[in-house]
């Protein structure tokens, strides 16, 4: 049995580190623009979710079916939609900043 030599495991080594792909840094014009694009993060200055959502089911009690956090003239917003006891969805926007309630409606 032969034994393979010290320069057929360098050899392997380097074969192997290649095949991986090489990643180039993105621009920065593509990073920039891909921080905005997709959902809307929450800002810092925000109050934590868990309260935002004490807020709404303490106007509307239920059930939280649906959440979407929305940028509206630049103001961060809450919109809640909220299965009631009676069956019926309503719709609460809040304030994330504040936790104000700007919009209550059912649909």
């Amino acid at each position: 049995m032969k034994r393979i030599g010290p320069c057929l495991v360098v050899i392997l080594a380097v074969l192997a580190g290649c095949a991986q792909p090489q990643h180039s840094p993105a621009p920065a014009e593509a990073v920039e623009e891909a921080q905005h694009e997709g959902p809307v993060q929450p800002a810092s200055n925000n109050l934590p979710f868990l309260k935002v959502q004490a807020i709404a089911l303490a106007a509307v009690p239920g059930e939280v079916v649906k959440v979407d956090l929305e940028n509206e003239h630049g103001q961060d917003v809450y919109e809640f939609k909220i299965l009631a006891p009676s069956g019926r969805v309503i719709e609460l926007e809040i304030a994330a900043a504040t936790g104000q309630i700007l919009k209550r409606e059912a649909d």
